[in-house]
């Protein structure tokens, strides 16, 4: 349980605006980066793989309630949140992958049959079992590889502080700021003095009332002594602040990704991105790879296709830094015009297929070469 108000539930966390956050921008980013497959020729180059009919269910639309983006987005939540990721495989005839339908992981249970002792998937609703070639399953952190673990189970006494001091906040405004203490009168009072005396104060200032803020009356020697701590003294901001961070790193999300820019100056945020890339999205995009290179394809055509996600994505927001990447693959050879030009969704040039490279410098024998052979003409 996260506290004595509720039970420990995915949708109670992701109430909480720090989770809400991290599992958005996790699955939001990994949910707009391109993924594709490609031709491996026998010398190890690669190209994509437009014709191959995996390639429009991993683009456009992977079955016909979803596009890519909402695909993707779904099933990284699903891991981040409950540990699991599932994807059902429709097949043709041929063996070749017609539609990928998202399955909720509530739905699934793995099993392991009496006789082969094989691992298998039992879905509600499906009357056999399902084999796991045409199973899409994305672990979130596993201690056995079989069955991932949800980060909120990790993140649970994080999530039950995190709760605990929402809950004590807004019970601390709705209170009407920190009015509660005890009337001291110097003289003894009937019982129904007493009533009436609590009654009056609790109507000006009950939030029922709608004047959490009102004024009360103190008569003859009565004195008010607040007996509730203030938010300064119990440190609810200070705690409110650390539990984002605390949410933050087990996403292993940065505080600035998740809006905390109290310790960020541009140059963090810059860092942040490329350290987003590296260190949070690369595990996770590493995983949804591998597993559907060995899923969607026959056998016969592993070892000749690889999917990958192209993250060049995330710098188009950048574009000194989009810029300076493509300078430097054209200043090398790498890439001609016209591929710039296509990833910039732009038109083709006519004599843009050619790759350039830079002639101002060469080698110092050359160099002293040409000199002597300067002279050798005079």
């Amino acid at each position: 349980m996260y506290n004595s108000n509720g039970g420990y539930t995915t949708n109670k966390a992701m109430l909480l605006s720090a989770v809400y956050r991290c599992v958005n921008v996790i699955s939001d980013s990994v949910a707009q980066l391109p993924l594709e497959p490609y031709l491996i020729d026998a010398s190890g180059y690669k190209t994509k793989y437009v014709a191959h009919p995996t390639y429009y269910l991993l683009n456009k639309e992977p079955n016909n309630r979803m596009s890519r983006f909402t695909f993707i987005q779904a099933l990284v939540a699903s891991v981040l949140l409950k540990g699991n990721g599932y994807a059902y495989i429709e097949r043709d005839k041929q063996g070749n992958a017609t539609a990928l339908q998202f399955i909720d992981s509530t739905y699934v249970t793995v099993v392991t049959t009496d006789k082969t002792n094989k691992l298998m998937y039992s879905i509600t609703g499906f009357k056999t079992l399902i084999e796991p070639i045409n199973m899409i399953h994305i672990l979130n952190f596993s201690y056995d590889g079989i069955n991932g673990i949800s980060t909120l189970s990790h993140a649970k006494q994080t999530l039950g502080l995190s709760t605990d001091s929402e809950a004590h906040a807004a019970g601390f405004f709705k209170g009407g700021a920190n009015l509660a203490g005890i009337l001291k009168a110097q003289s003894s009072l009937t019982s129904k003095q007493k009533s009436d005396l609590k009654t009056s104060w609790q109507t000006a200032f009950s939030p029922s009332t709608g004047t959490p803020n009102g004024v009360a009356v103190l008569e003859g020697n009565m004195d008010f002594q607040a007996i509730t701590v203030s938010p300064a003294d119990a440190q609810l901001l200070e705690t409110r602040e650390f539990n984002v961070i605390d949410v933050c790193r087990f996403f292993g999300v940065s505080p600035v990704k998740a809006f905390d820019l109290s310790k960020s100056s541009y140059s963090t945020v810059e860092a942040t991105q490329l350290a987003f890339l590296t260190d949070t999205l690369s595990p996770l995009l590493e995983k949804i790879e591998l597993e559907f290179e060995r899923k969607l394809y026959k056998p016969s055509e592993r070892d000749c296709i690889d999917i990958k996600f192209d993250t060049s994505a995330l710098l188009r927001a950048d574009k000194a830094s989009l810029a300076e990447y493509y300078n430097k693959l054209f200043q090398i050879g790498v890439i001609t015009p016209n591929e710039i030009r296509k990833a910039l969704d732009l038109p083709a040039l006519p004599d843009g297929d050619h790759t350039f490279v830079q002639v101002n410098v060469q080698t110092l024998k050359n160099a002293v070469k040409e000199k002597e052979d300067g002279k050798a003409n005079l």
